[in-house]
C-alpha cells in the first residue's frame, strides 16, 4: 500500500513472538512509524524510529498510549489467563473509543466457537467486546502456528520414556511470519469487521506432524500413537479425563480448528517451516563462531 503521510500503528505484544515479525514487517514501510506497547522498558538496541509505550495493560492509564495512532494492532496475549486477557481487552477498547482511534485488529483463533478449551472461550469474548466497542475494527481468526504444533511433538521426544501422544488430533498450522505480513496488510488498510479466516496450506494429523518432525530432526521414533477414543475408556468406571478436556480433544480429531468456507491459505509447510528454522539456526551459529574468532585474532 503506497501511503501519502506518516501512519502511526500501536503494536500490543510487540515485543512476542508474532509482534517482533509484525514490527519488521511494518520496518520495510518507510510511511509507518510503529508504537510498541509493552510491559519493560526499552531496550538499549531497539530502532531509534521506533515508538516504544511502557505500560500494562491491565492497570496502566492507557490514554497517552493510543493517543494519536492511526491504528492499534491487538496481540498481546497472557495464554493462561484468559480473563485477564478480556480485562485488559476491555481497557484497551475504552481507551481507544475514547481516543477516537480509527481502526483497531484484533487476532482471534479459527475454532474459537466451537471448541471448549477455556482460553479459546476468552478469544469469543474478546471478539465480541470488539465488536461493541464502537471502534471501528477488524477481527482475523488464525489456525495454530507451526511453533505451535512444534512443541506439542518436541515436548514429548524430550522425555526419557516413550510418549503418547493423541494421533488422530488434526492441525492446519500456518508460519508465523506469513501471519504477520497478512496482519500488516489488514491494518494498514480500512476496518473490515469480520476478516476471512487464516490457516496453512495443508491439513495434518498430529501424526503426520510428528512424522515429520522426526524425518527432518533425525530422530528415532520414540513416539506411541494412541487415539482419542482410547481416552474415554473408563477403568472401573472413573472417567481419565474431565468432560471439557474430551471436548477439546473431540474438536481438534474432528477439525472444528480448520479452515472452512471463504479462508486465506498461506504457502508454508510446516515441513519447509521446519527446514528454514534449521537453515537459520545454522547461520547463526556460524555468526557466533566467527565473531569469537574475531575477537581472539590478533
Amino acid at each position: 500500500m503506497n501511503l501519502t503521510a506518516t501512519r502511526r500503528v500501536l503494536i500490543t505484544g510487540g515485543t512476542g513472538n508474532l509482534g517482533r515479525r509484525v514490527v519488521t514487517t511494518l520496518d520495510s514501510n518507510r510511511a509507518v512509524v510503529p508504537r510498541i506497547l509493552s510491559r519493560r522498558e526499552r531496550p538499549s538496541r531497539e530502532p531509534s524510529h521506533h515508538e516504544w509505550a511502557k505500560a500494562d495493560l491491565t492497570c496502566s492509564e492507557l490514554g497517552a498510549v493510543v493517543r494519536g495512532v492511526d491504528v492499534v494492532l491487538h496481540l498481546a496475549s497472557e495464554k493462561r489467563q484468559g480473563d485477564a486477557d478480556v480485562f485488559a481487552t476491555e481497557r484497551l477498547l475504552r481507551a481507544a473509543r475514547a481516543a477516537n482511534v480509527p481502526h483497531i485488529v484484533v487476532i482471534s483463533i479459527v475454532g474459537c466457537d466451537r471448541i471448549p478449551l477455556p482460553f479459546y472461550m476468552s478469544k469469543r469474548a474478546i471478539e465480541m467486546a470488539v465488536r461493541a466497542s464502537g471502534v471501528p475494527w477488524t477481527v482475523i481468526r488464525v489456525t495454530q502456528f507451526h511453533s505451535f504444533v512444534e512443541r506439542l511433538v518436541s515436548a514429548a521426544v524430550t522425555l526419557p520414556i516413550p510418549t503418547p501422544i493423541f494421533a488422530d488430533l488434526r492441525f492446519q498450522p500456518v508460519d508465523e511470519e506469513e501471519v504477520a505480513e497478512h496482519l500488516v496488510e489488514i491494518a494498514l488498510g480500512p476496518p473490515g469487521g469480520d476478516s476471512p479466516d487464516l490457516g496453512g496450506p495443508e491439513v495434518l494429523t498430529l501424526a503426520e506432524i510428528a512424522a515429520t518432525w522426526l524425518t527432518v530432526r533425525h530422530r528415532p521414533a520414540t513416539l506411541l500413537p494412541v487415539t482419542v477414543d482410547a481416552v474415554k475408556i473408563e477403568p472401573q468406571g472413573v472417567p481419565q479425563v474431565e468432560p471439557w478436556v474430551m471436548g477439546v480433544l473431540e474438536g481438534y480429531r474432528d477439525g472444528l480448528n480448520l479452515l472452512r468456507g471463504t479462508a486465506t491459505r498461506t504457502r508454508v509447510t510446516f515441513a519447509d517451516w521446519l527446514r528454514r528454522g534449521d537453515a537459520e539456526q545454522a547461520v547463526h551459529r556460524a555468526d557466533e563462531q566467527a565473531a569469537r574468532g574475531g575477537a581472539l585474532a590478533p
